[in-house]
């Protein structure tokens, strides 16, 4: 790994593998094959029941494969298929854009090989670097891309389909990481309110995976053969550092201004050693909006208004307009005709009492607005709640987030604004409570002091 990528590129193109190398290989996978068949019937009939079970306990659950084009969801696929017996399961391709090019080419022969499979693929519209000079790039705890470019898209397909329900097959396993060691083979989304997540091979590990697609002859994505031991985005800060090294070696033209750009970040940062910061590795562990000019969107001040312990003036960084009362309707029924004109008071109405929760007062274009709790059995909790969508509000940039913490699929993303379809919300604040500040990217905003970042 300390060696020049581009010379070993070019030691590469040298070499060839021997008839007599391939056939020695064939050889040691039959061997391997034949040698772990009994364990492989096993987690294999283990798979099964698990799919079964999980139809069996979601009967009217509308299900689906989510296929990454890695080798654990080629394999869900086919154990999915066989248990069900049937083709025709829907698979969905959650093209974060970040790709190997190897997997853009697995996907398109696994179409081809498989045309009575429906397969859709669902894309952001944001683009990742501009996201990343915008909110900075994600790190191991602030992972904020997968929202965006992954469970999001793949929320807005599914609200498209309009099933009350879905069993979502996944490629998820114990032996991958300590913090999957706990996941259940079959629970409820944490993500996503409408899904039933299954893992059916939750308690395989690598070698049960290959002697699967072995012994099946599956076809699968090149990139395991380049040494990559994992495929997904290729600079997740998640990868580790042998899937840097592959991919500088391997895909040049995608990490060279990938490292570019987290070199320029980490000067931005004040890094007196910004290249070694990237190159160890060190970036992965970045917290809080240091070094994004952004970050000042993620605060809120405020301050006592008059006498009344239970009002305050916000100062905001965006200025009011229609769109702020979106944010609102959580709380419960807008009304803007029932407060003052002479104050531009909007109320918000209690969903149970029918009596008014919250009067907010601020001109349209305007950075003040003034917010009252009228009826609460906790005012402190309902402002707290009410710095959480003012946060959002600030720094929403329609990553997708909250259409995912929905039940209902009451939020939508309507002609570049955040909507809140009041006939199907139920009040359930969901949305509000899904992230520490109410907002994905507020949290990831949030400057701390003393941590690594």
């Amino acid at each position: 790994m300390k060696r020049d990528p581009e010379e070993i590129r070019r030691e590469m193109g040298t070499l060839e593998r021997s008839s007599h190398e391939e056939e020695r290989m064939n050889e040691y996978l039959k061997a391997f094959v034949q040698c772990n068949k009994n364990r492989a019937n096993a987690m294999e009939e283990v798979a099964v029941d698990i799919v079964m079970r999980a139809q069996q306990q979601a009967p009217r659950a509308y299900p689906f494969v989510s296929f990454s084009g890695g080798k654990d969801s080629t394999v869900v696929s086919d154990v999915v298929r066989r248990a069900l017996g049937t083709n025709e399961i829907l698979h969905i391709f959650g093209d974060t854009t970040l790709e190997l090019p190897t997997t853009y080419s697995y996907i398109d022969r696994f179409k081809a090989q498989n045309r009575k499979i429906p397969f859709i693929r669902s894309r952001s519209k944001h683009d990742f670097h501009e996201l990343c000079k915008r909110i900075g790039p994600p790190s191991r705890v602030m992972r904020w891309c997968c929202t965006v470019f992954k469970t999001g898209p793949i929320g807005r397909k599914l609200d498209g389909l309009k099933k009350s329900h879905y069993l979502t097959f996944q490629g998820v396993r114990h032996s991958e990481s300590v913090r999957r060691s706990s996941y259940q083979a079959i629970s409820r989304s944490p993500k996503v309110a409408s899904q039933t997540v299954v893992a059916p091979i939750i308690y395989w590990r690598d070698a049960d995976v290959w002697a699967y697609i072995i012994d099946k002859s599956l076809d699968f994505n090149d990139a395991y053969r380049y040494g990559y031991t994992r495929v997904g985005c290729w600079c997740c800060p998640s990868n580790s550092m042998w899937s840097s090294f592959l991919t500088r070696v391997f895909f040049p033209e995608l990490a060279e201004p990938w490292r570019s750009f987290l070199v320029d970040f980490a000067r931005s940062m004040g890094k007196p050693d910004p290249e070694v910061y990237v190159d160890t590795g060190k970036w992965k562990a970045r917290q809080g909006g240091i070094g994004v000019l952004t970050a000042s969107d993620s605060l809120i001040s405020s301050r006592a208004c008059g006498d009344d312990p239970n009002a305050k003036i916000f100062k905001l960084s965006r200025p009011i307009s229609e769109n702020l009362y979106e944010y609102f309707k959580p709380f419960g029924q807008i009304d803007r005709s029932s407060g003052s004109t002479r104050t531009n008071e909007v109320l918000v109405i209690d969903s149970s009492s029918k009596q008014p929760l919250l009067s907010l007062q601020g001109a349209i274009g305007s950075s003040e607005l003034r917010i009252a709790v009228i009826r609460s059995s906790d005012p402190t909790l309902l402002f707290h709640r009410v710095d959480c969508q003012l946060r959002k509000f600030q720094s929403c940039i329609l990553c997708g987030g909250c259409l995912s913490a929905c039940p209902n699929g009451a939020i939508e993303h309507r002609r570049g604004s955040y909507f809140i379809d009041e006939t199907r919300c139920v009040h359930c604040l969901q949305c509000v409570n899904k992230f520490d500040t109410g907002c994905l990217v507020s949290k990831v905003l949030q400057i701390k002091r003393g941590s690594e970042s």
